[in-house]
């Protein structure tokens, strides 16, 4: 029973321990650049393990994506400006975005045009191969001949319904916001418990079995104390089975995952518009009215 409930206390702390490391989890970005919805900028991710100082993993960076922007829009690079932006953070620090849009001059069959960039992220962690440092950037970059807004771009670690949704199976939630180490532990923790309270019941119900058999006072005795014993056990996995699951609910809404890029569509981007409105028939019957917007 000692066992039992230590190993219970050990599970929870695990997952707690693990919800404080959530802010070294990844961003969903590094694997999966995301793609833009409209054709008037394009994602562009990108990494450097070459420097140390996040002003020189920046400059570096900044090389790898004039070559890039070289390569996308076949233009040559006449002067790179420097990224001095700052991430800006909301109240609850899980929203960030940058303000401010910044300038690569290009030469154009002779002359200088502006391409308009921003840095959307930026996250450092270590290459688990090599062991080094790692600088990982994400930019937004206008496509040439275009005037790109940056404005509905933005980046959250926040998942909301959709991983509560998901949390209906302990674990998936987590999984779905990148805590794999938290999602196995609530999954093979409800698991472990349901095993556990299925064990203990059948346990339970063989003591009780064997008392209705038996007329020997001390074994009735003996078989109703473990009977009592395994009833315990199995009420405490119970117990204990219903609060990691609302703790895997609770933690799939409330804590933050890791870091996604969000793009709010418009309506020029050809988002479709829904709007329904109360009104009255001329017989007096209430009705609603449907207009879309393409």
């Amino acid at each position: 029973m000692k066992k039992l409930i230590y190993c219970l206390f050990v599970l929870l702390a695990l997952c707690v321990g693990s919800a404080q490391a959530r802010n070294k989890i990844k961003p969903r970005w590094i694997n999966n650049t995301p793609i833009s919805n409209n054709d008037n900028y394009y994602f562009v991710n990108l990494h450097s393990d070459a420097s140390t100082s996040l002003e020189a993993c920046r400059a570096a960076i900044l090389k790898e994506l004039t070559v890039n922007v070289e390569r996308v829009d076949k233009v040559s690079v006449k002067e790179k400006y420097s990224d001095h932006s700052e991430m800006k953070f909301s109240n609850d620090r899980v929203d960030k975005f940058s303000h401010d849009s910044y300038d690569l001059e290009l030469e154009v069959e002779g002359s200088p045009r502006p391409i308009k960039y921003r840095r959307i992220d930026e996250y450092r962690g270590k290459n688990k191969e090599s062991g080094r440092s790692c600088y990982y950037a994400l930019y937004a970059v206008e496509r040439f001949g275009y005037s790109a807004d940056f404005s509905n771009i933005r980046t959250t670690s926040r998942y909301g319904v959709e991983a509560l949704a998901l949390s209906i199976i302990p674990g998936c939630g987590q999984f779905y916001k990148g805590a794999y180490l938290k999602g196995g532990l609530m999954l093979g923790g409800c698991a472990a418990l349901a095993g556990g309270i299925v064990f203990t019941e059948q346990t339970r119900a063989d003591y009780a079995a064997k008392i209705k058999q038996t007329h020997n006072a001390q074994a009735i005795r003996t078989y109703t104390n473990k009977r009592n014993h395994f009833a315990t056990a199995r009420n405490i996995c119970i117990g204990a089975a219903a609060a990691l699951y609302i703790y895997n609910l609770v933690d799939a809404i409330a804590t933050p995952g890791a870091q996604k890029v969000v793009i709010k569509r418009t309506k020029n981007n050809q988002t479709r518009y829904y709007a329904f409105t109360p009104t009255v028939s001329e017989c007096g019957a209430p009705l609603f009215t449907t207009s879309i917007t393409f």
